[in-house]
């Protein structure tokens, strides 16, 4: 079958779903599907050349052309933010190889995982929001101001926290000097600008998306995983500023340690990256060619571990528990990683499946 004709002033689909693939060749005709999304970014389609016969080597195929086409298809201010996110990457990579080649610890205020770790979770998220950006319609200029305001706040925090390891002294919570509590009081209204954005792209999710039920619902609890991260932050900035006022510093007490052990860092992390893990097993679902309500079901139940995995790790963090541990409590992560894991690998597997029955057809 042919691939619909767009409308006039639309973007051409992209190839994050397995929508709209010509007939082979062959003549033989093409796979039936019931995923279509008229734009780009994750969950869009795309007409390809004959796949690989393999069907794991068809996915890596397919994600290649799909940048490929979300790239070519992007207006200027998605593109911005692949490429800040393509640097901000750069950076941590670069700051990882250094690591490697110095040595040096992965704890503490002065550790180079605090640059790794910045610089690659700010570059996945602003790449990414710019795929999502490309389901969430608005005039160009519009998308051009929330894109600057997205890309120069995570550019200047990663430039904080890589400055600060540079000059051998804390970023957070460093108020030792007259410069350093500055710099830190600067980067507090920085970050304040990806907040916005995030913000308004979750709201935006849920009034105004134009991808396929599936993916609008893993976009939805991904956005929401972000601002849930958001406010992890908040509450770490919170209580590592009351350790501060009590006289505590980052060179001798770990600020963002609740309690015996809790780890905040992680129920920090965690929610920030919901949006890549559920966005990819939407777009999976999307290539299997699942009926669509089957692909709603196993996106929720992506959504409903995830969340169950969010929750035991905020309780255990709470309670002053480590992220893991032998103890009985630990358990409570076996239902929700069953159900992540559980529709991540019936996404995995009719998405193989699927591939390589379309490359031995081509």
């Amino acid at each position: 079958m042919s691939s619909p004709t767009p409308r006039p002033g639309t973007i051409i689909p992209s190839a994050l779903t397995a929508s709209s693939l010509p007939a082979p060749a062959t003549g033989v005709p093409a796979r039936p599907v019931t995923d279509t999304t008229p734009a780009t970014g994750f969950g869009a389609p795309l007409s390809v050349n004959p796949l690989p016969r393999s069907g794991v080597a068809a996915l890596f195929g397919r994600a290649r052309a799909a940048a490929r086409a979300s790239w070519d298809e992007a207006p200027g201010y998605r593109r911005l933010a692949y490429v800040t996110g393509a640097i901000l990457i750069a950076i941590g990579l670069g700051h990882a190889v250094l690591w490697a080649v110095m040595g040096g610890t992965a704890s503490g205020p002065l550790s180079w995982r605090k640059p790794v770790t910045f610089g690659v979770s700010f570059g996945m998220t602003t790449a990414t929001l710019g795929a999502v950006a490309a389901h969430l319609p608005v005039r160009r200029w519009i998308g051009w101001v929330l894109s600057v305001l997205l890309c120069s706040s995570a550019a200047g925090e990663v430039a904080y926290i890589s400055m600060q390891h540079a000059r051998g002294v804390a970023s957070h919570f460093n108020e030792t000097t007259p410069l350093d509590k500055a710099l830190f009081q600067a980067a507090g209204w920085v970050i304040g600008g990806m907040v916005l954005v995030i913000v308004v792209m979750a709201v935006a999710s849920f009034v105004r998306t134009t991808a396929p039920a599936p993916m609008a619902w893993a976009l939805r609890a991904g956005l929401v995983g972000l601002v849930t991260a958001l406010a992890a932050g908040a509450w770490m900035i919170m209580h590592g500023d009351a350790l501060v006022d009590a006289g505590a510093t980052p060179l001798t007490v770990s600020m963002t340690t609740y309690g015996a052990a809790g780890a905040m860092k992680s129920a920090h992390a965690v929610p920030m990256h919901a949006v890549q893990v559920l966005g990819v097993i939407a777009w999976l679902l999307g290539l299997g060619g699942l009926p669509r309500r089957r692909q709603v079901w196993l996106v929720a139940m992506a959504i409903a571990g995830y969340a169950g995995l969010f929750t035991v790790l905020v309780l255990r963090t709470v309670a002053g528990l480590p992220p893991f541990g032998l103890d009985a409590s630990a358990a409570a992560y076996l239902i929700p990683a069953g159900l992540l894991a559980g529709a991540g690998i019936t996404a995995l597997s009719h998405a193989s499946r699927a591939m390589a029955a379309d490359a031995a057809r081509s």
